[in-house]
Parts: structure tokens; C-alpha cells; sequence
């Protein structure tokens, strides 16, 4: 048989699954009568006798592999180098946010209990956050989206207020409650409290963009290059003299979140937690919606979604991302200078993340990270005026980062496990691994059960990484290879690429979909030191890609220019690969 009967039916299962997200099927019933949507990937329990196979996995209508949409090549006609002025009464005088205090700190006079108002807490020790608002007559609380562009509301205040009101209260778990109704924020709030929690009513992942139904925080930012976003959290010494050296159990849930504006020059996220242990972020949507429509390639180029840095462990859980310019959910640390707590991504949906500069879905370069059971798609870089146009759009990027001086080690993605995910049209590869760092590389990852489909260039493209486990991992339709992996580089030719590389039970079929002629691989391997146990190579009609041959082995040149190094693959074990309209695996002559 091509593929034992227990593969045949997960296949079939996840088939039914894709299937079903495509034709808007009705989720599963939550016990009360009621359709309960779902936050993030789920596959589908349905097994078959394995009389399908998985060729019934691609798309029936030839989909394409994401490469171009309606924006590409538009560049941007008045590209913004600086940040907006501010405008309102709560302004300063210069129209700029200046200094390091966030705005709605320097209004704030009261600190912890002073800051409580009669009525406002109830026994629980939760503080409802509309007894703390000041909005003129004009704007009274509500859902209308309108108040996003007045210039003279601001609830950062109250809400900062409110904020210092649940710290002082004695209760294990203090919260601060965002009843539904639309929340204008021109500066972050700055929760940085030990065991706090941030909550709207009950969040679906179906709600619509400012559903009344639920609490939406709309950041329009004073100073969008100091804080953008509409909740930072970091290390501090409060007004008290205080010194806290990390925020612990804090919790943001339940909340819509809107983001307008964003840093073009120091890199920051809509949510930012640094410094924070033990922190969750669940049941949050995050959109940008600005105020004016804009081009992709005139978005603020250094706007992330959420950024869990400086040593920040915890959870983010169902959650969506949709839209933000560079990075959906963005995850650094270093080891050895910060802590790198364990993170868990889990049930997320990131997509439309389409900026200028890196604009790619999960960045990870850190330690001890998991993600599981996310969908990943339709991200795509969008270069503006001088941006680069080789570097994003991934669904998944692991990478390292350069040492900031000589004090600070490098930023290194090391013990990342990626599994029963689903990483499909993206601009650029599925799954990305790499380094730009001549001695560091990512080290420890494992993906597993992943599904990597109708990406612009490669389903999984590895071009630094050792001890890197690719298991039951499944790649179809994309623009170029299923699998690449390449220890091709312009840094000088002894740098570290790759190395302890395993493939097991891969499914690679009807990829090279952008040549139009030609015999090309399913993998493509220009490394040493790899290892493919098992799986299929297949293509399933002739005129579906160009992927007529299995597993190919190549010699390369790496090292900068003029200064290249001939490479032959070495050490590589390939044993038990089906082929199904392929050729057999092969190693190639080398041509230089």
C-alpha cells in the first residue's frame, strides 16, 4: 500500500476538516442548543475505511500558491517617516507626546486606594472601569465607532485610575471589569501589577469588528513611536520608588482590540508584555483598523501585534490577530541575560499580516516555546519605499537575532516544538527556519504534524537549524519546493547552517507550481548530516506543479562573494520513501 490505513485516515480526517472550514460548515454545539465557535485549528474526528487518498487533499479547483494580491507592487505615495502630531485638549502644547511618561500617568495624581471611587468595587474585589471615565456630554459611553475620530476624548486616565484602585485592594485576584462599549485609548494602559486581571464580557472568536456585545479598546496614539499600543507592560520603578523587576499573573481576556496607528522607527506591539511571568493573554482580537484607509505598504512598518520579550513567560490562547503590519505574534528573549520561561501559543489564528518591513505571522527568537493548534494565512509582505523584498511574509519564522554590544549574547530560537498546525497561503515559506548570525543557528526544533500549503515559496524551508525533528509534517501546492533545505549562505563559508536534520514520514506533493517547465524535486537538499526515514514524494496529475522528481541531493557554493566554498552533501541517510509519479530519490552531479 502507498500509505498504511491509520495515515489514510488522519488524512482523510484533516480532509473533512478543510473542507468543512471551507464551505463555512456550523460548529460543534456547546450543549445549550447553541453553535459554539471555535478559537483556532481544530482537526476533524471523522475516519475513513482509507478509500481516498490523499491526493484528495488538494485544492479541487488547482488553487495557486499566494503570491501577488490586489496591493502588490503598489508602493506607497506619501510614505510617513514621523510619527502623527497629537490633537485634542488633552494634548500638550507642542502637539507632541515627549519623555518617557506615558500621558495618562502624568494626569493620574491619586495612587492605590485614593484612587478608588464609592460604588465602584464590588465584593469580589472587581472594580468596573465606567465610573472612572470622563467623557464630555457629547460623547457618552457607547459602541459607536464615530469616537474614534473626535479630539476630545481620552479614557486613558480613568482607566489608569481604575488600574491603581484594584492594586490596592487585598482580594488574591484583583480585576478590572471593560463592560461592552467602545474604549478610546491615546496612550497604553500600564498594568503593571502582580495577580491582575484585564476583562471584557465573554469573547467569540466570531464577533464582529466593534460588536456592541463585547469591550473594544481603540489605540489612537499620542506618541505611536513610544507607545503605540493599547496595553504595555514592563519593568518599573513606580512613582513611589518602588522597583519591580518583573510583573507576575497578569491576565488580558475577553477584550476586542483596535489598533490605528503604530511606530515607524523603534519597534513595539500592540500588546507588549515585558518582563512577565507568568502572564496570559486569551479571548482577545486584535485588528488594524486605521483611522484613514491606507495601502499595505504605507502601514507603520515596526508595528507588532503581541510581543512577549525581555524574559516573559505564560500563555497566549485564543487568540486573532488580523492585519497588524509586522509581525502577528512576536516572541524574543535571550537566553543567558534574560529568563526564557516556557510560552505556550495555542488555538490562534493570525493572518492578513501584510506591512513593508518583516511582515510575518509567528516570530520566535527565544527558548521554550510551543505553539499547537494554530492557522496561519494570507500574510504577505507589501515593500514600501525602500523596504526589502526578501525578507517576510512566512507563516512561521524562527530565527536568531544579533547581540545588541558585547555585554549581550545573541537572541537564539532553541526548544521550539510546532505541532497539528496549519500554515497555508503565505507570501513567502510555510515554515521558516534561519539565522543571519555567522556561530548561532536555531537549535531543538521540532515540528510534527504540521500542514504547510499554497505558500508563495517553500511549504518548509531550512536554512540554518540543527537537531531540527520534522515528523509526519505535510506540504502541497506551494510555489516551489515542499522541503528545502539549503546551507547556501553569504556569510563566510565556515559560518554554522545545518546540521542533524531529520525527516520523518514527510508527504510532499504537487509543489513547483511557479515553473512553468522543467523537472524539479519534492525536497531539495543542499546540506549534510540529514536524514529522511520514510514517507511519500508524490504528484498526483501531470498538470499540477512541476514536481516530477522525489528527493533530490546538490553540491553548493556558500560564502560571500568571491570568497565561495565548494560544499558536497555528506552523511545524508535516506530509507523507505514511497514515490507515487515521481522518480527515485537522487544525487546529482555537480555542476560546479
Amino acid at each position: 500500500m502507498l500509505l498504511d490505513q491509520r495515515f489514510v485516515k488522519t488524512l482523510i480526517g484533516a480532509l473533512f476538516a478543510l473542507v468543512s472550514a471551507r464551505a463555512g460548515a456550523t460548529p460543534v454545539s456547546d450543549g445549550s442548543g447553541h453553535a459554539a465557535a471555535e478559537w483556532g485549528h481544530h482537526s476533524s474526528a471523522v475516519e475513513s475505511a482509507g478509500s481516498a487518498s490523499f491526493c484528495s487533499l488538494d485544492a479541487p479547483d488547482a488553487e495557486p500558491p499566494f503570491v501577488t494580491d490586489e496591493a502588490t507592487g503598489l508602493a506607497c505615495p506619501d510614505y510617513a517617516t514621523e510619527s502623527p502630531l497629537c490633537t485634542g485638549p488633552f494634548c500638550p502644547a507642542s502637539g507632541v507626546c515627549l519623555g518617557t511618561r506615558t500621558l495618562h500617568e502624568d494626569l493620574n495624581t491619586c495612587l492605590g486606594a485614593r484612587c478608588c471611587l464609592p460604588g465602584s468595587v464590588d465584593p469580589d474585589g472587581v472594580v468596573d472601569v465606567l465610573p472612572y471615565l470622563a467623557r464630555p456630554a457629547e460623547w457618552p459611553f457607547s459602541a459607536d465607532a464615530s469616537v474614534d475620530h473626535s479630539t476630545s476624548v481620552d479614557d486613558s486616565p480613568g482607566i489608569a485610575r481604575a488600574i491603581e484602585c484594584a492594586a490596592s485592594l487585598s482580594a488574591r485576584r484583583r480585576t478590572v471589569a471593560f463592560p461592552a462599549g467602545r474604549y478610546v485609548l491615546r496612550t497604553p494602559l500600564r498594568p503593571h501589577y502582580d495577580a491582575l486581571t484585564l476583562e471584557g464580557p465573554e469573547l467569540s472568536p466570531d464577533a464582529d469588528p466593534g460588536d456592541p456585545g463585547t469591550a473594544t479598546l481603540v489605540a489612537i496614539p499620542c506618541n505611536p513611536e513610544q507607545y503605540p499600543g493599547a496595553i504595555q507592560v514592563t519593568r518599573v520603578i513606580r512613582r513611589d520608588g518602588t522597583v519591580v523587576e518583573a510583573v507576575r499573573g497578569l491576565r488580558i481576556r475577553n477584550l476586542q482590540i483596535a489598533l490605528t496607528e503604530g511606530p515607524r522607527k523603534i519597534a513595539n506591539s500592540g500588546i507588549q508584555l515585558n518582563t512577565c511571568s507568568e502572564c496570559r493573554v486569551e479571548n482577545v482580537i486584535m485588528r488594524y483598523s486605521p483611522l484613514a484607509p491606507q495601502l499595505p505598504s504605507c502601514k507603520p512598518r515596526n508595528l507588532d501585534g503581541i510581543g512577549f520579550t525581555w524574559g516573559t513567560g505564560g500563555v497566549i490562547r485564543n487568540v486573532i490577530v488580523d492585519g497588524v503590519p509586522k509581525g502577528g505574534i512576536y516572541l524574543s528573549s535571550i537566553a543567558g541575560y534574560h529568563d526564557t520561561p516556557p510560552i505556550l501559543v495555542e488555538n490562534c489564528e493570525i493572518k492578513n499580516i501584510d506591512g513593508p518591513l518583516g511582515a510575518t505571522a509567528i516570530k520566535i527568537v527565544t527558548a521554550n516555546v510551543t505553539v499547537r493548534n494554530c492557522e496561519v494565512h494570507h500574510n504577505m509582505i507589501h515593500p514600501g519605499n525602500g523596504s526589502r523584498t526578501d525578507n517576510g511574509g512566512h507563516g512561521l519564522w524562527i530565527s536568531t537575532l544579533p547581540r545588541r554590544s558585547a555585554e549581550i549574547p545573541s537572541a537564539v530560537a532553541e526548544n521550539v516544538l510546532v505541532q497539528d498546525s496549519y500554515f497555508h497561503h503565505n507570501g513567502g515559506a510555510g515554515v521558516m527556519l534561519a539565522s543571519g548570525i555567522e556561530e548561532d543557528r536555531p537549535t531543538g526544533i521540532r515540528i510534527k504534524r504540521v500542514m504547510s500549503a499554497y505558500n508563495g515559496t517553500h511549504g518548509v524551508h531550512v536554512e540554518a537549524g540543527t537537531g531540527v525533528t520534522l515528523r509526519d509534517i505535510w506540504s502541497w501546492g506551494n510555489g516551489y519546493y515542499g522541503v528545502l533545505l539549503t546551507s547556501r549562505t553569504t556569510l563566510p563559508a565556515s559560518s554554522v547552517r545545518i546540521g542533524d536534520v531529520t525527516l520523518e514520514a514527510p508527504l510532499v506533493f504537487n509543489n513547483i507550481l511557479r515553473h512553468t517547465s522543467g523537472s524539479y524535486p519534492g525536497i531539495r537538499i543542499e546540506a549534510s548530516d540529514v536524514t529522511i526515514r520514510g514517507g511519500t514524494v508524490a504528484r498526483c496529475e501531470l498538470s499540477r506543479g512541476r514536481q516530477s522528481r522525489s528527493i533530490q541531493q546538490q553540491c553548493w557554493l556558500s560564502g560571500p562573494a568571491g570568497a565561495q566554498v565548494l560544499f558536497h552533501p555528506e552523511d545524508n541517510v535516506i530509507s523507505g520513501v514511497s514515490t507515487y509519479g515521481t522518480s527515485a530519490p537522487e544525487v546529482l552531479s555537480c555542476p560546479y
